[in-house]
């Protein structure tokens, strides 16, 4: 089930987690890109782990990142997935996103591919927070690179073994073309998605925000 956040009264979304205003604007030619408008669906992925319950909190600082990403006119749109009953609405409504409500995370990502209003979208598990920067890598690529190819976004290093093989930390986050995504979802997480789809990693990472 699809429900839509009632949008700010501003008319921008995610500004329940931040104090910046809103305000489109162009990226300075200093940081050495083009400006791409509105590129990504976001769909932060609300689903618990087993043991592990997802506090609302995080999924609250996990929108919170994407704040700078929908500034600079990377993100056009968001959506949480989550299963019934979670508790999600108000988050949603706030932040003006759509609440996708499934029983699994691989039912709700079907419906977000069909819910998505552009042709990329990020995948973001919640409880993890993009680094500062991920904007400009994304912006970046999607001006001079190959976008029909995914790039994964990892964990950053936590452990000796990641630090020394930074490709080993978990990905938490997937950026593909909406037809790529519908090719390689069937019955599959993100971390079976990262592995059909094979994209290469970003240079920006995640943050544990649980």
């Amino acid at each position: 089930m699809v429900t839509e956040g009632r949008r700010p009264r501003n008319g921008r979304r995610l500004t329940r987690w931040t104090q910046r205003p809103l305000t489109r604007r162009r990226i300075p030619p200093r940081l050495g890109f083009r400006y791409v408008s509105d590129m990504l669906t976001a769909a932060l992925i609300a689903f618990d782990s087993p043991g592990a319950p997802l506090r609302p909190a995080a999924v609250a600082r996990s929108l919170g990142s994407l704040v700078e990403s929908c500034v600079q006119g990377l993100i056009a749109d968001a959506l949480i997935l989550a299963a019934p009953g979670r508790g999600l609405d108000g988050i949603a409504d706030e932040a003006g996103c759509a609440l996708i409500e499934a029983p699994h995370a691989a039912d709700g990502l079907a419906q977000a591919l069909k819910a998505a209003r552009r042709d990329h979208l990020l995948l973001l598990l919640a409880g993890f927070a993009v680094e500062r920067g991920f904007a400009e890598e994304a912006q970046d690529f999607f001006a001079h690179g190959d976008a029909s190819r995914a790039r994964t976004l990892r964990l950053a290093p936590d452990s000796l073994i990641t630090r020394l093989a930074p490709g080993l930390a978990r990905p938490v986050g997937l950026i593909a073309p909406k037809s790529a995504l519908a090719a390689a979802a069937e019955g599959a997480d993100l971390a079976r998605l990262v592995r059909k789809i094979r994209g290469a990693d970003l240079t920006t990472r995640a943050r544990c925000v649980l």
